[in-house]
């Protein structure tokens, strides 16, 4: 295999956005085939590479700028997390129907997404997840200006923070790639940098961010690139750290804190979705909480807990695209659609999280205790999930940009596959003997965990049942929620009152990021790539 062939899962979403561009400036839209194309030509360059070697393969490029090289990897990370990130930009963008200035900017955040996990280097992941950071507001602001979405400052905090750690990394140790750094570099208070950066970059807090916030927006396509192209970055530097440290963290505290971040980020969104007053609000808590249950299983530290973890990501990217496709309306997928996000065996989520939760007893010491509480959350999930079928669907998007059959055919997907990940070995090297995973179960060293013939039958009769007796025009009542949150309501006033400040008129054209914002999404494709061949210039220089 050829070290050039690395280029193909970025290069080849750029050259899609460029024809659609000319197309489109020459007043002739390509549709959905163009960007489809693009996209899963991205996804086939990655398996194309990875499949038939199944080792890694590096590609260099030159020196980047103050000592940093331009260097391309792909392994079982990348591979992984690859997988997360253009799959359901595929099938979003394959479905969904889109204008042609949409399309080129979701091939060009695709594109960056892919440069950022297949970067070798600190640097060039803070400068591509930077650049995807600013396409995924450019998207949001041109689909609707009056959405909600993220600011832009909030996006670019995690990605300057990183680049700070990579260039520290680069002083300090004399390198930024992942494999080369010396163990001795990465110090506590570095470590903390670069932890606080993942936290940022996925928004994994207690309080309600934009990975549910999306999700309320009446339109649904920009929402659902952002969050496939964006939210894996924070798992994914988290776990590049683990290769950093040679296989650990520089010291257990960080794995705790972690954990408990995740745990706490967890259940504030079953807590919030358990008392949301429509499906859509729901559904929209679905990312947040896989997100926290992952963070807490890769936190861990044991290869146990990071197949786990690494395996609820993989389910929450399915189900990006399963929620941007699901109609806000009764029926059998949003029913199944439920089903498998709140763990229903033999789902992937309920294998998933029963590993998450044996690596915490088997972790042993406060991890036990972690362990118990994400049973806690994982029950609350369930509560929420049983109450959200009654529920009145809530603000509906466009059944144009909806497919049921492709929502349910996701959903059925999560349910009856089984779990298998190829990134443990990558870093930290589990033992084979110890620890097996296939599409039928999951071996480890004390339980096995049917996955594909435990109860798969049972659910497809019961959603074929569910369909042929025509229930979906059947309306249940929503039933009281577990327990109501008021600090939801506090927090949302005060957010409220912090935006609704003014600043004085004369400084309002220098600090109103809104405007600039708008500013930007108003210009023409070539002034996007012209700004982004221009900063990358300013900052490698």
């Amino acid at each position: 295999m050829p070290s050039a062939a690395v280029l193909g899962p970025v290069v080849l979403p750029l050259i899609a956005a460029g024809v659609i561009a000319i197309f489109g400036f020459a007043g002739k839209s390509l549709g959905r085939v163009a960007a489809a194309a693009g996209a899963w030509s991205s996804l086939l360059a990655l398996l194309a590479v990875w499949v038939p070697i199944r080792s890694s393969l590096e590609l260099s490029l030159g020196p980047l700028g103050f000592g940093s090289s331009f260097d391309l990897r792909t392994d079982g990370v990348t591979f992984a997390f690859g997988l997360m990130i253009a799959t359901p930009a595929a099938i979003l963008l394959t479905v969904q129907p889109r204008a042609w200035p949409q399309a080129v900017l979701s091939l060009l955040a695709l594109a960056s997404a892919m440069a950022a996990v297949e970067s070798a280097g600190v640097v060039l992941t803070a400068v591509a997840g930077g650049t995807a950071a600013t396409l995924a507001v450019v998207l949001l602001v041109t689909e609707d200006p009056r959405a909600r979405r993220p600011s832009w400052a909030m996006l670019l905090a995690g990605w300057l923070a990183l680049s700070w750690f990579g260039v520290i990394l680069q002083v300090g140790g004399g390198t930024a790639v992942y494999s080369a750094v010396p163990v001795a570099t990465v110090t506590g208070p570095l470590f903390a940098l670069l932890t606080a950066s993942a936290v940022l970059v996925s928004c994994l807090f207690p309080w309600r961010t934009w990975p549910a916030d999306l999700w309320t927006r009446p339109s649904l396509r920009a929402a659902g690139i952002t969050v496939a192209t964006l939210y894996p970055m924070g798992f994914y530097l988290l776990v590049r750290a683990y290769e950093l440290g040679d296989g650990r963290y520089p010291h257990p505290l960080f794995n705790v804190a972690l954990a408990v971040i995740g745990l706490t980020t967890a259940f504030a969104a079953a807590a919030r979705a358990q008392a949301a007053p429509t499906r859509r609000e729901f559904l929209g808590e679905l990312i947040p909480g896989f997100g926290g249950f992952a963070l807490t299983a890769i936190a861990l530290g044991t290869p146990l807990g990071l197949i786990g973890g690494l395996i609820l990501l993989a389910t929450a990217s399915a189900m990006v695209a399963c929620l941007a496709l699901l109609p806000d309306q009764a029926g059998v997928a949003s029913l199944v659609t439920i089903a498998a996000a709140v763990g229903l065996p033999p789902g992937i989520a309920f294998g998933a999280r029963v590993i998450g939760i044996e690596a915490t007893f088997e972790a042993g010491d406060f991890i036990g205790l972690i362990g118990v509480a994400s049973v806690v959350t994982w029950v609350t999930w369930m509560v929420g999930g049983a109450r959200a079928i009654g529920l009145p669907a809530g603000r509906g998007h466009p059944l144009v940009e909806t497919s049921p059959k492709v929502s349910l055919l996701i959903a059925m997907l999560t349910l009856v596959g089984g779990p298998a990940d190829p990134v443990a070995a990558e870093v930290m090297q589990p033992s084979t003997s110890a620890l097996t995973g296939g599409l039928t179960n999951v071996v480890t060293v004390s339980s096995v965990l049917p996955a594909a013939t435990l109860f798969a039958p049972l659910l497809v009769f019961a959603a074929l049942a569910y369909g042929l007796a025509n229930m979906s025009t059947i309306r249940t009542q929503a039933r009281p929620a577990l327990f109501k949150v008021p600090a939801a309501e506090a927090l949302s006033r005060a957010r409220t009152a912090l935006r609704s400040a003014s600043v004085p008129e004369q400084y309002r054209t220098i600090l109103n990021v809104r405007e600039l914002e708008m500013a930007a999404a108003g210009g023409q494709p070539v002034l996007w790539l012209g700004a982004l061949v221009a900063l990358a210039y300013a900052v490698t220089r």
